[in-house]
């Protein structure tokens, strides 16, 4: 499946996880994933699955024998982020580390590890942190010990989240980079914008950080525009733009999406309007076929806090529709938050999945659903999805109510359609139209409830179908859930192979052309 000829430029991934940044990066043409690097034993075994012909080492990356693995023309690196905070506490001395005294620095981490409650730091968080610090600076003292062996990497990335710019050591890190005749890229890039060339989309809401560097000896410059700009469309021009990257302080370069950063269009003429790029809505990544438990049915109750973000989101969700001169509520599916934390809230499935972390704390609420009644492939579908093809053998779609309920009624969400109740037929179908379920009244324990899969948290990463992530469910969601999204590393990598090779890729494949036309 993810194989490349021996003349591909050869990629090394380290803290690689389960393999989403080794499986965009391998979808590009001429790369091939050679080496890679996790401590987890069952995170390996998942990316040794899918990629079995590269050399993998199961262990801590500061102790790993890096000086005598071979050298490889891109490198990827995510060091841990969950410890990343804004920067405090002692600061690590980077230029003590490059005199070769590094292994007495691990050895003051470690034994930090034995301290007893008096000789604990102030901050219970303060080694962690250090420890993800250190972890970042083994990106320049690899590419540093290469130089010095005569080898060169001549492009990467390395990733991690947005909080990692507040560092203290962050301009002094950067300028290792430089030193070394690296030029750099920081980028701010949210997952459901970035604009596969072959790989799923992301429906998901998820910003990282992504420091792109390539070596001055190359010659050339990665063409950002090309691959970074996301796709929107602008009203005031009546036209699909490229859309820019605005931030909303000047001289930021890294934060989160409509909190420090927007997109604009690119014409004045327009006075370069502020859009909403292309998303796909997380209900692509549901898979409707599994059925949901009724809430008034559960032999376990949800907890009342759950049942509160249900209740609310049928309230902020449910939009008001004139049927037949009386009122009806259209309401979408939900993702519904689960953790015990506050402040959290419902979200629409027509819009992207949050961000997705280790474990898995998002359920799906939602209403009736299109059951398909022929035999095969067929499977159920929300309403608020296009009905399948409807064919000449006859009606092989079911609608699915909960007893008892109030009359309901189909909505198109978009276009000129008129609403009708499910005991008519409906209208004619076509491949923009998603119908709602509109009803009446709605009683909570109506609702249909269930967790998310693991297959279905893999489709909002934009992981591969086929792809293989071993392991029960909880390993599966966490491994998931620290994974580079593969779309994103696929743009990037994209970008740094045309500077890297001096020849220009086709910004969408034509495997990702017929999928998208079927």
């Amino acid at each position: 499946m993810y194989r490349h000829d021996d003349n591909a430029l050869t990629v090394m991934d380290w803290f690689c996880g389960a393999g989403g940044s080794s499986q965009g990066m391998h979808a590009v043409p001429g790369v091939r994933v050679e080496r890679a690097a996790n401590h987890w034993e069952r995170a390996i075994q998942s990316h040794e699955a899918n990629f079995p012909d590269a050399s993998h080492y199961r262990g801590d990356i500061r102790k790993a024998p890096v000086w005598a693995w071979p050298v490889t023309d891109l490198f990827w690196a995510s060091p841990e982020c969950t410890n990343w905070s804004i920067a405090k506490g002692k600061q690590r001395s980077f230029e003590k580390a490059i005199q070769g005294d590094l292994l007495d620095l691990y050895a003051e981490m470690e034994a930090a590890k034995f301290k007893t409650v008096d000789e604990e730091d102030e901050d219970p968080k303060a080694s962690q942190e250090e420890e993800s610090r250190a972890l970042m600076e083994e990106v320049p003292l690899y590419l540093r010990g290469v130089i010095e062996r005569g080898g060169l990497v001549k492009a990467g990335v390395v990733e991690n989240v947005v909080d990692v710019r507040a560092w203290a050591e962050w301009d002094r890190w950067l300028g290792e980079l430089h030193k070394m005749g690296y030029r750099t890229r920081v980028i701010a890039l949210n997952s459901m914008h970035a604009d596969p060339r072959s790989v799923h989309k992301a429906p998901q809401s998820r910003d990282r950080l992504y420091v792109a560097y390539w070596h001055v000896s190359l010659g050339r410059t990665p063409d950002w525009d090309k691959w970074l700009r996301p796709r929107s469309w602008c009203p005031g021009c009546e036209a699909w733009v490229q859309a820019v990257q605005w931030f909303k302080t000047p001289g930021r370069d890294m934060g989160r999406y409509r909190a420090q950063y927007v997109y604009r269009c690119p014409n004045v003429s327009c006075r370069n309007q502020v859009l909403e790029p292309e998303t796909l809505p997380a209900a692509v990544a549901i898979d409707w076929s599994i059925p949901g438990q009724r809430i008034g049915d559960r032999a376990r109750p949800l907890a009342e806090k759950t049942l509160r973000r249900i209740q609310a989101g049928l309230e902020r969700f449910s939009q008001p529709v004139p049927v037949a001169g009386e009122a009806g509520r259209a309401i979408p599916p939900l993702l519904i938050p689960v953790e015990g934390r506050d402040g959290k809230e419902p979200r629409s499935a027509n819009d992207p999945l949050r961000t997705q972390t280790a474990r898995n704390e998002t359920g799906l609420a939602w209403l009736p659903f299109i059951a398909e009644l022929r035999g095969g492939g067929s499977v159920a579908r929300a309403v608020t999805e296009s009905l399948a093809t409807v064919t000449a053998s006859g009606n092989h779609h079911g609608l699915c109510v909960p007893a008892g309920a109030s009359e309901h009624m189909l909505i198109p969400y978009y276009g000129t359609g008129v609403a009708r109740s499910v005991r008519e037929p409906i209208g004619a179908l076509t491949t923009r139209d998603r119908y709602a379920l509109v009803r009446g009244e709605v009683d909570i324990d109506d609702v249909l409830f269930r967790m998310l899969e693991p297959r279905e948290i893999g489709r909002a990463m934009s992981f591969a179908d086929e792809y293989i992530v071993l392991g029960s469910k909880r390993e599966q969601v966490r491994q998931y859930g620290n994974a580079v999204t593969p779309n994103a590393a696929e743009v990037l990598v994209c970008a740094l192979v045309e500077a890297i090779t001096g020849q220009e890729l086709d910004r969408y494949s034509d495997e990702a052309t017929l999928v998208a036309a079927a």
